[in-house]
């Protein structure tokens, strides 16, 4: 069966569904219905094989999620004194109001019993772990390989497989610009405001990968020393904004080939489209709060202004651009 007929109008009517559900959930300012998004939680944990976590710790803006995951991860729950994020002999590498280290702080003592703490808990590895890998381990084997080719040489040689189904799914996304352009919008200067935020000392021992050229024409430049620093320590975050995409395409990718669902990646979306933004660490998970305010203003045609865009939290945290 050709690529073609798997992409069924069903299946594009489903990638047009996710997308609009995406979009919802990325532009909504209301309040988490926090019980259900730990019920979402605890079910992604089961599907990965993990028991539910002990501790669950909500936060109000992405800031202030990042270092209360920084505080899980390295085991500082007993630093928790008032002066963990102002002190500058102690805490992350940070540049942050002293008002609102102070509320973070503040806010993690309110939800830590006093004396947890004293273990780091990692965070689970990559975004969607092994769930992502079994998917496409599947997609290959109903399919045929190769999965990706970025110089179409498959392509080239008439070679059937997951590739062109691949293919056809990126495109079905594609046509969806507004979720695409508007929520990777936010993603982005949420990210970039983190690195400046969150900024430190970078240890020797991280140094910048050098270039895996691989069978790319163009290979994307390695990740900077800062962007491989603020993900040792304060990444693994995800969001809604820029990973939903992602699970859209390979949970319908299954969906088109034919092949059951992943009880996983089905979870890890239900969490995503309920929360502001989720650290999944062994354990423990920090959750955040959505902003209360976020506007996306296009520039008029022709106006060389940048798009207008704000996003506000209920700790203070502001965003624009």
């Amino acid at each position: 069966m050709g690529h073609e007929e798997l992409m069924t109008a069903a299946v594009k009517e489903r990638v047009v569904a996710e997308c609009e559900r995406w979009l919802r959930a990325g532009l909504s300012t209301g309040p988490c219905d926090r019980p259900a998004v730990e019920a979402a939680v605890v079910a992604r944990y089961r599907a990965h094989g993990l028991s539910a976590p002990e501790i669950v710790v909500w936060m109000d803006s992405p800031l202030g999620g990042a270092l209360a995951s920084w505080v899980l991860r390295h085991g500082f729950e007993h630093r928790l004194d008032g002066r963990l994020f102002t002190d500058a002999d102690a805490g992350p590498p940070r540049q942050l109001a002293p008002e609102f280290a102070e509320q973070v702080e503040r806010q993690l003592r309110e939800q830590l019993a006093p004396g947890v703490g004293g273990h780091a808990r990692p965070m689970l590895a990559g975004p969607f772990g092994d769930a992502l890998v079994d998917a496409q381990k599947a997609l290959v084997e109903a399919l045929g390989a190769p999965l990706r080719d970025m110089l179409s040489v498959a392509w080239d040689k008439g070679e059937s497989g997951a590739y062109e189904l691949n293919e056809e799914m990126e495109n079905a996304l594609r046509w969806q610009t507004k979720p695409n352009d508007v929520l990777a919008e936010f993603g982005l200067l949420v990210h970039k405001d983190l690195l400046a935020n969150l900024r430190g000392p970078i240890p020797a021992r991280i140094v910048r990968p050098e270039v895996d050229r691989g069978d790319v024409i163009t290979p994307p430049p390695p990740p900077s020393r800062e962007e491989l620093h603020l993900w040792e320590q304060f990444g693994g975050a995800l969001d809604s904004w820029s990973y939903a995409e992602d699970l859209i395409h390979w949970r319908c990718m299954l969906s088109a080939a034919g092949l059951p669902a992943s009880p996983a990646l089905d979870a890890e979306q239900d969490v995503l489209l309920r929360v502001g933004r989720w650290w999944p660490l062994e354990n423990a998970a920090v959750l955040t709060e959505r902003p209360l305010v976020l506007r996306y203003e296009e520039p008029d045609p022709g106006e060389v202004d940048p798009t207008n865009v704000l996003i506000r939290y209920a700790d203070g945290y502001q965003l624009e651009a």
